[in-house]
């Protein structure tokens, strides 16, 4: 993990109410000290990488579903052999599938217009484990197929099962 990637995203700046910057550590409120530009210690730095990193890397997030699935088509049950599994994964043999699209937060009246938002999307709902599952490409194309067919009530019922969960698992 590179603290390159993530170190300079201004969204992810805070501030207090005279301008002093803050710490990036959620829950931190630390100003920041000399050496460090974004952060109040390594610990914290170290702590918003590990955090940033689970939740915001596709990359990350897709191979986490990948091997909780077992590199098993929820579907169909299409399993990739081990020697495959690296270059299935990269390239057209597996998906990681929304269950609940992406397409239907907006509709849904979900905004992305501050970092907040945002973060609360992305981490309760669009890149939430119980909201992702492994597919084949096959199936992935049908079930896509299927929902752009659909009325979509059939997903608005999948959405309150998912917030249900979520609910109960005290996520949101």
């Amino acid at each position: 993990m590179s603290s390159r990637n993530i170190v300079y995203i201004r969204e992810f700046d805070r501030f207090d109410n005279i301008g002093n910057t803050i710490c990036r550590n959620t829950g931190c409120q630390n100003l920041i000290k000399y050496p460090f530009r974004k952060y109040c210690s390594r610990e914290c730095n170290k702590q918003f990488e590990k955090w940033y990193y689970h939740n915001f890397y596709w990359d990350r997030v897709r191979s986490d579903i990948f091997k909780r699935d077992n590199y098993t088509c929820q579907i169909c049950g299409k399993k990739y052999p081990y020697s495959y599994r690296k270059k299935f994964a990269r390239s057209r043999g597996l998906e990681c599938d929304h269950i609940i699209p992406r397409s239907l937060y907006k509709k849904l009246g979900y905004r992305f217009d501050s970092l907040e938002n945002k973060i609360m999307m992305i981490t309760e709902f669009l890149h939430n484990h119980n909201n992702l599952r492994t597919l084949c490409n096959e199936c992935h194309k049908r079930v896509t197929k299927e929902f752009l067919r659909s009325d979509m009530s059939r997903y608005l019922k999948d959405y309150a099962k998912l917030n249900i969960q979520l609910l109960r698992e005290k996520k949101i």
